[in-house]
Order: C-alpha cells, then sequence, then structure tokens
C-alpha cells in the first residue's frame, strides 16, 4: 500500500477530497482552467493550515495550469514575429521609432528595416530594447519568414 491508501489518516482523506473536487489531470479548457485556479486560491486562503498532501496536490495543480497557460499562449503568440510585437510595444508606449532607435543603439533606418521584416535585430539592440520595455529579449527574434518577390 502506499501513503494515500495506507490506513484512514486525516491527511489521505483531505487529499482525496481535493482530488475527487479537481482531479489532477491534464487541463483541456477553459472550464478545467477556471476550477483548477479557483481550487489553487482556495487552498491558498487556508494559509499554514495545509497538510503536507494539500501542499504536494497543490504544487502539482499549479504545474497543471502552467502547463495549460503556456499552450494557451503559444498557441496565441504563434503567427506573432518580432517586429509585430516591437510594433506594439511602440504604439502602447506611445514612442517614436527614434526614441526606440536610440535605446536600441541602432540607427532610425536600421529599427525600421526590422519593423518591415527586412533585417534582424542584434543581439544588444534586442537586450537594450527588452531591459527597456521589461520583457524578454526572444520577444524580439521571433521573425517571420522573408518571402522572396
Amino acid at each position: 500500500m502506499n501513503k494515500l491508501t495506507k490506513g484512514t489518516g486525516t491527511m489521505d482523506a483531505k487529499y482525496m477530497n481535493l482530488v475527487t473536487r479537481c482531479p489532477l489531470l491534464p487541463i483541456t479548457n477553459k472550464k478545467e482552467h477556471e476550477a483548477a485556479k479557483e481550487m489553487i486560491v482556495e487552498l491558498t486562503k487556508r494559509d499554514g493550515k495545509l497538510s503536507t498532501t494539500e501542499i504536494g496536490y497543490g504544487k502539482v495543480l499549479v504545474q497543471l495550469i502552467q502547463t495549460y497557460e503556456r499552450q494557451l499562449v503559444g498557441d496565441y503568440f504563434e503567427d506573432v514575429s518580432g517586429d509585430d510585437a516591437l510594433e506594439y510595444l511602440l504604439n502602447e508606449h506611445q514612442m517614436k521609432q527614434t526614441e526606440a532607435a536610440e535605446i536600441a543603439g541602432i540607427s532610425k533606418q536600421n529599427l525600421n528595416d526590422f519593423l518591415k521584416g527586412r533585417r534582424p535585430l542584434t543581439k544588444e539592440a534586442r537586450a537594450r530594447l527588452a531591459a527597456h520595455f521589461k520583457v524578454n529579449p526572444e520577444v524580439f527574434e521571433l521573425v517571420k519568414e522573408l518571402t522572396s518577390a
């Protein structure tokens, strides 16, 4: 017998109650995602009053939530390129290309070429922009495949 089936201890009953209410299975839709998040909120409200098995349950549930959300984000951004991301950030921050070029340490022409998908940004330029906008530099590495005219 394993820890969960041995005896009728309180920790086992608490764990089984959680699993019955929200099974530890891959999350496949919004309804399951919402239920899992609600369970995490409920567990966090019990601050300091969780058994070892409840803590373990919560950790696994968080991993399942993260996996589902990573998949959602991956699907959402599948067709987003680095130039799209920078264009969005410039608009959101009401920033002109000349300001962004200055932050990146490149010429306005090089920034313009990047925004038109003609050339990638240097590693240093990506790092400077990422630091300024507080995003991962990899955001600016995503480049649409150039099609030949």
